[in-house]
């Protein structure tokens, strides 16, 4: 059976591909556990302990992201400790507990790409560096101009990045066009914001996002344009209530893939475990080629599991029988409804599991024999996998 823990490993890869660091901030957010605009309030100084905004309760959010940290310790990256500050540079605290603080402000990156600061040759451009960011993140627009040239002054290199960067913003708010813009966006202003600014990249992207998603409020989605809808900005932007109910405006939401995919996701990060899974059944019974690319994306730590060992499976089964076997490992999710297509024999097999699993009693009728006689002749290894969890 696999190691649940490469869930995790792929996760810690996932934030360090884009963002270059892995921080418990970072983690929060991407595994929906904090909510973004809780963050927002925070780094201004307006919500006490953040610890006080998880959605789940800060033990089981320490046990996980220790987890994620001895991932990234494994991949022998440099840790260092940096404690948030506020908008207005005042200290702020993530949880109560002084050893907590430690394991949240704890940050991780590769040695080589690690600023020196405690060297006094590179002190005068780092501390030069880090003001421009914080100017650049918060918006204080008036303050950028002389944070550019007191680092111009000190490295001219460094500074033709940021000045590309600020271009590329620029320019991204010229496009008339909305979809123009996301593509420019996605395609050159978030790569190049990652590269400049590191982990405070979501904090200068995210705005952008927010500000698309404005734009797009009455845009009907459109199949050969799918990223240019309110769910996906709002995704990009970590707005997952917005995500949901943008998608569960369109009518007939549930026959486009990449739609169950957006509302699953964000229904996870919402805290709605049952109608996320519900999506995610949805899009392997109707497009079960299109659900196997994109399992790999979920962030969903206990769908992943399953999913890795659903593929571990002697004999196997197609991927379209996930959900049924889904069902049969966990019975409470016999529970869990989806639209059943009759002719589909991937939902024909989920509606027996639920049939057989969801039974109060243990008791075998001569409706129980029927209902196995029909899986055993519609799926046989999946029959098998049923059996051997009856004996």
């Amino acid at each position: 059976m696999p190691d649940p823990i490469t869930a995790i490993q792929n996760r810690v890869d996932s934030i360090l591909f884009r963002e270059g660091t892995f921080s418990s901030i970072a983690w929060l957010l991407s595994e929906g556990q904090l909510d973004y605009g809780d963050y927002l309030n925070w780094r201004k100084g307006g919500a006490g302990y953040l610890e006080d905004h998880f959605k789940s309760p800060t033990p089981e959010v320490i046990a996980k992201l220790r987890l994620a940290q001895r991932c990234a310790e494994k991949l022998k990256l440099d840790s260092f400790c940096e404690p948030y500050s506020s908008i207005t540079l005042q200290p702020l605290r993530v949880c109560r507990s002084e050893t907590d603080e430690l394991l949240f402000t704890t940050v991780y990156q590769p040695a080589r790409n690690r600023q020196q600061t405690d060297l006094f040759f590179d002190s005068a451009p780092v501390f030069a560096t880090q003001n421009l960011i914080r100017a650049i993140v918060d918006q204080r627009i008036d303050a950028i101009p002389g944070c550019l040239s007191h680092l111009r002054s000190l490295d001219r290199e460094k500074c033709s990045s940021f000045e590309r960067l600020l271009a590329e913003h620029e320019q991204c708010t010229r496009y008339p066009e909305t979809g123009t813009k996301i593509d420019y966006l996605k395609n050159i202003l978030s790569p190049t914001a990652f590269e400049v600014l590191g982990r405070f990249a979501s904090d200068f992207l995210i705005p952008c996002w927010q500000q698309l998603s404005r734009e797009l409020a009455l845009r009907k989605f459109d199949a050969g344009m799918p990223d240019d809808h309110l769910s996906f900005t709002a995704f990009r932007a970590l707005e997952w209530r917005d995500v949901v109910a943008s998608v569960e405006n369109e009518e007939n939401w549930k026959n486009q893939p990449i739609l169950l995919f957006r509302h699953a996701e964000a229904c996870f990060k919402a805290n709605q475990e049952a109608q996320g899974l519900e999506s995610w059944f949805q899009l392997f019974l109707d497009f079960p080629e299109k659900a196997e690319r994109m399992v790999g994306d979920t962030g969903n730590f206990l769908l992943v599991c399953d999913w890795m060992n659903f593929n571990d499976l002697d004999p196997g089964l197609e991927p379209a029988f996930f959900p049924a076997w889904t069902v049969l490992k966990k019975p409470a999710l016999a529970k869990i409804t989806v639209a059943l297509n009759e002719e589909n024999s991937a939902g024909q097999a989920l509606q027996m599991i639920r049939a057989l699993v969801g039974r109060t009693d243990n008791a075998i009728t001569q409706n129980t024999l029927h209902v196995r006689a029909r899986l055993r002749h519609l799926n046989p290894n999946l029959f098998v996998h049923y059996m051997a969890a009856n004996r």
